[in-house]
């Protein structure tokens, strides 16, 4: 039986690495939105799943995108997305592990998994970037 999850709630994490780098992946798929916002990089994360905790849905979404294993620190913000129009939750995440301890699940659904300067993000992330988030990594 598939899992029912929340079709319009997304948690994504905002990994940093000891870099300093922020982990971004590419979508194969990107997204139309309002404006003509066309969403194709972003942080790595997915839909909530019924029962499921946001720390449980983050960190399973994270290593299953990534085989990054993360661990869920803080919660940035909480918004409706003013241009994809989906509620989505920002969380400070940190590597358990410099390394990834998977390979990726969905490779049918990313097609890249970056590590990035927090200053170029604003160069990838063609839609809005959630003011907050911004602030938290310093790129205002």
């Amino acid at each position: 039986m598939a899992k029912k999850e929340a079709k319009d709630f997304i948690n994504l994490g905002v990994v940093v690495n000891d870099k300093n780098e922020v982990l971004m992946i590419r979508r194969v798929k990107k997204e139309s939105g309002k404006e003509g916002a066309i969403l194709e990089w972003a942080f790595p994360g997915g839909k909530q799943i019924l029962n499921e905790s946001r720390k449980e849905c983050v960190e399973r979404e994270v290593l299953d995108e990534t085989g990054y294993d993360i661990e869920l620190v803080r919660e940035i913000s909480l918004r409706i997305h003013p241009q994809i129009l989906v509620f989505i939750v920002y969380h400070f995440c940190r590597l358990k592990s410099e390394n990834p301890v998977a390979k990726p699940k969905e490779p049918h659904e990313i097609a890249e998994i970056k590590w990035v300067k927090k200053q170029d993000i604003k160069n990838l992330v063609t839609t809005h970037l959630d003011e907050k988030v911004s602030q938290e990594l310093g790129i205002e």
